[in-house]
């Protein structure tokens, strides 16, 4: 187990102060933000600081695209805020107030902030109604969190407008939302500013190898986690030492809420473990799965043994090299229609099913070497490859101890026409096989395999394989690139 090293801070910091409306819109973009590569330790070569000084110039945004994220997000915040009702207060969160965003992106986060007597239902049906007020021309989703809020698009920036109740000093957290004003908060107190251009680091870093979002998509880390492993571990070069070196289970606990590693051990099951400095009860890093925090640590130690900028800005595969990595392998899809849901909800489904098509595979013979899902909304393509193209033309059944002849006879009577045999004290059955390939397995398993409600389309699924597979090269090149 691995106990990551916090800061001297009161045990117990607890929830934070009522959070101040105008103390988080100043302009968060100065010349500091390429500091961070100068920060570094001394023994590093000049091969890393260079990498890391020529990505953070292409990563960072100019000044005319911060200010001009940051006018998009005050007119929101102004324009929204004057069709809400008396007593709510707005506030703006996420990386384009901390100064971690992206060049290119800056998506705007705008909470709209309630009192505790308003229900989730009307705190929603206002917000909706103050954004259709104020931009009555833009196209309006509804997209959802715990619950739901607002999504459309204003000068080509994505902005969500959540409705959330607004904390105070010593009151509990009423719903999961509730906690962006105080990750807010959090992050611009004890995040320095050199530290800016780190947390873009490890943004970019994590997005270039899939690992970048908590959604359950990726299952990845999310901009909240980043940050807090950023202010931790000081900079993006300490983060990346810290996580090659991890083993077992994994805790850091920033602010001290617990007294000692076995509590938190005894709180959390997961094996990355970073306790919200805002709210003890949580673990950021639940989200991060299994594989994809081995994975961190793996391309983490990759990186300081041979730094480049493909480890931010990865080579497109061609089709040709695709094509090339298929010949000789056991690859397949299976593409079908799936109806238009929230995406939680739809890769929730997609990787239950398949899951557990991987299982019917490997319980009929078949050896799953890999599995991948990939889906543009409207088709989605459940990826396996298999270590055989063929299965042998009979399969054999084990059965019960020779000794158990109640047993045996019901074994027998169960698998009427096939062939047994008797060997290490057991009764086999040995049958002719009714498929012996992939098209075969999933004819089989449309017809009476779990399918989720919402992938119906499934069961009229289409099987691809060879070049019918090019088309989807995107989804191959993730399979290639993060399994």
């Amino acid at each position: 187990m691995v106990l990551e090293g916090t800061k001297n801070a009161p045990k117990n910091r607890g929830v934070m102060s009522t959070l101040e409306r105008r103390g988080v819109m100043k302009s968060r973009r100065t010349s500091s933000d390429f500091t961070a590569v100068k920060r570094m330790s001394p023994l590093l070569l000049g091969g890393m600081e260079k990498v890391l000084e020529t990505v953070l110039k292409k990563i960072t945004p100019g000044e005319k695209e911060q200010l001009e994220v940051e006018g998009i997000a005050r007119e929101v915040e102004v324009e929204v805020g004057e069709f809400l009702p008396s007593g709510v207060r707005t506030m703006l969160t996420g990386s384009v107030v901390k100064g971690t965003f992206l060049a290119g992106e800056g998506d705007v986060d705008l909470f709209a902030l309630f009192p505790h007597s308003y229900s989730k239902e009307l705190m929603f049906e206002e917000v909706k109604g103050a954004v259709e007020s104020a931009y009555p021309k833009a196209k309006m989703e509804i997209a959802y969190a715990e619950h739901p809020y607002v999504k459309f698009y204003l000068k080509g920036k994505k902005i969500d407008v959540v409705p959330a109740y607004l904390m105070v000093e010593g009151e509990r957290i009423k719903s999961a939302v509730d906690r962006s004003q105080l990750h807010t908060k959090y992050v611009m107190e004890e995040m320095g500013k050199a530290q800016r251009g780190d947390v873009r680091l490890l943004k970019r870093f994590l997005k270039a190898n899939g690992l970048y979002g908590a959604e359950i998509k990726t299952l990845g880390f999310s901009g909240y986690l980043c940050e807090l492993l950023v202010i931790a571990r000081k900079d993006f070069e300490g983060v990346l030492k810290a996580a090659s070196r991890w083993r077992g289970k994994v805790v850091l606990d920033l602010e001290k809420c617990y007294t000692n590693d076995k509590e938190i051990l005894k709180r959390f099951p997961e094996q990355f473990i970073v306790v919200d400095p805002v709210d003890s009860e949580r673990n950021v890093a639940a989200p991060v799965s299994a594989e994809n925090f081995a994975r961190f640590i793996e391309v983490c130690g990759r990186f300081l043994s041979a730094p480049s900028e493909e480890f931010f800005f990865p080579k497109k595969i061609s089709g040709a090299n695709i094509g090339k990595w298929l010949k000789g392998r056991n690859f397949y899809g299976i593409e079908f229609s799936n109806e238009k849901i929230v995406d939680d909800v739809l890769w929730g489904q997609i990787r239950r099913v398949s899951s557990a098509l991987g299982v019917f595979l490997e319980q009929n013979g078949f050896t799953v070497l890999g599995l991948h899902s990939f889906s543009d909304g409207k088709k989605t393509v459940l990826f396996f490859e298999l270590k055989e193209e063929e299965l042998p033309s009979e399969k054999e059944m084990r059965g019960p101890l020779l000794k158990m002849k109640e047993d045996c006879g019901k074994f027998r009577a169960k698998h009427k026409g096939a062939k047994f045999v008797e060997k290490e004290g057991r009764i086999f059955a040995v049958e002719k096989r009714k498929w012996r390939d992939f098209s075969g397995a999933f004819k089989e398993y449309a017809k009476k395999g779990f399918v989720p409600s919402h992938l119906g389309g499934l069961r009229k699924g289409k099987v691809l394989e060879g070049r019918g597979l090019i088309r989807y090269k995107d989804g191959i090149e993730e399979y290639i690139r993060y399994r």
